[in-house]
Parts: C-alpha cells; sequence; structure tokens
C-alpha cells in the first residue's frame, strides 16, 4: 500500500507544474476561485474556508507571512475509540505528507500541510488537494479493510 501511495502522491506532485514566475503566496480567494469549479466551497473566516467533498467537509486554513496552508478533515463517521494507536501509527509512519490523529475533543482528523515558503501556483494548490482527498481515502480503505501488518 505504501508503494502505491507514493507513486500516486509523486505522480500528482510530478504532473502539477512548478515554475518560479509562477509560484507566488496564494490567497484565500485565489484557492476558493480554483476549487470552486469542481466542488462546493465555503468562506468562513479570515483564513478559513470550507469545501465540501461528498461526505467531508474540508477545512483549509491559510496562515502566517508566507501562506502556510493547513487541509484538515475531521472522519466523523469513525468512533476514534475503535481505532488503535498502531493504525493510527502506521499510516502516520507510511505516509510523510500527511498525519492522522485524535483531536482534543476526541475525534479523528486527517491533516496534511503545505509550507508555503517559496510560493506556490494554483496548480500546485489543485494538486495538493487532489493528494488531500487520497490520503482520506487511503486511509478509510485501510480502516475498513484493517490493513496494519
Amino acid at each position: 500500500m505504501r508503494g502505491i501511495l507514493a507513486v500516486a502522491a509523486a505522480l500528482v506532485f510530478a504532473l502539477a507544474p512548478v515554475s518560479s514566475a509562477f509560484a507566488a503566496k496564494v490567497s484565500k480567494g485565489q484557492i476558493a476561485d480554483v476549487l470552486s469549479k469542481t466542488y462546493a466551497v465555503q468562506d468562513v473566516g479570515p483564513n478559513t474556508l470550507f469545501v465540501r467533498v461528498g461526505d467531508y467537509d474540508i477545512r483549509i486554513d491559510v496562515q502566517g507571512p508566507d501562506g502556510d496552508i493547513s487541509y484538515r478533515a475531521w472522519l466523523f463517521e469513525v468512533d476514534a475509540s475503535t481505532v488503535s494507536y498502531k493504525v493510527l501509527n502506521k499510516f502516520n509512519n507510511d505516509v510523510k505528507f500527511g498525519r492522522v490523529y485524535v483531536d482534543e475533543d476526541g475525534d479523528l482528523t486527517l491533516q496534511m500541510d503545505r509550507n508555503g515558503a517559496g510560493g506556490a501556483s494554483l496548480e500546485n494548490i489543485e494538486s495538493d488537494f487532489d493528494v488531500f482527498l487520497l490520503l482520506i481515502q487511503t486511509f478509510m480503505d485501510q480502516l475498513e479493510s484493517q490493513v496494519i501488518a
């Protein structure tokens, strides 16, 4: 599974053009414009968007002087108390660019961050979002099949 996820992520990132001419700090409004072509996007605060994808509300925060971006999804359909630390640790060990954890409210949360230093193109943002959706699906598939070997 780790190999498949790594290849898929590498492919998505490789296909997203990166050019210093197009890389810049990306605003919350630009992210909303790009993602609203495909998804329902809601502006909920000065630095925050919510994007509805299927059963998931994904929170996107743009923060800091470099425009760092955090993608977060709460996996409410999963009872966090039934997920072992072994499962969480395996996923977190296998996936270096994302993590899953139980938040302070006891909810299972998946998060991925993009460091904004050096900027990003809008294509990078689309690619990041696709990778995040892939992470959600991968984790849910692993939970469903209990792949923890």
